[in-house]
């Protein structure tokens, strides 16, 4: 496995600039969630072990809570190359076919990232319908399925601003 990490993003378009910093600005949020969500575990299980009082829903909002937040971070981590590759055969490769797969990589990513905002479009949809809602506060699911389209959708920008760097010469990783 190779140990660096690449910026995938092209910084030399303005979209590449404003998808960087939009996601930049996403995992950052995902990152405030996840450290509103350490700090009142904290506060629970503290509260519970000395004075027998939780904060009420704890469960229920880290559920909900590190769902947005993953969904946050999924723009980030495309950029910059986060998700696990596997280069046990493209070790030896040419760069050519490493460009290659590369390219198709990023069509499938985006394909898949569409897909995804589709079927959390209509699942947020659905659950907005049918007033889903948590046991113990009562709070509405739909709004994690809309953080799920907008990242999802961001995700697959991303990946179709990579293809047309491909395509257009600027990118030759």
């Amino acid at each position: 496995m190779s140990n660096t990490v690449i910026d995938q993003s092209d910084y030399r378009t303005p979209v590449g600039r404003g998808l960087s910093w939009l996601s930049r600005q996403f995992a950052l949020a995902g990152g405030l969630i996840m450290l509103a969500l350490a700090t009142m575990t904290v506060v629970s299980i503290i509260g519970r072990s000395t004075i027998g009082v939780a904060v009420e829903g704890d469960y229920e909002l880290v559920e909900l809570g590190l769902a947005a937040a993953v969904f946050l971070f999924l723009p980030e981590c495309y950029l910059r190359q986060g998700h696990v590759v596997v280069d046990l055969f493209t070790a030896a490769c040419r760069p050519s076919t490493l460009r290659v797969l590369e390219m198709i990589s990023d069509l499938l990513f985006a394909l898949v990232s569409f897909v995804l905002v589709w079927r959390l479009w209509i699942a947020g949809l659905e659950s907005r319908e049918y007033f889903e809602q948590t046991m113990i506060l009562g709070m509405p699911l739909w709004w994690v399925f809309v953080v799920g389209v907008i990242t999802m959708a961001l995700t697959g920008v991303c990946a179709m601003n990579n293809l047309y760097s491909f395509f257009s010469g600027r990118k030759t990783q």
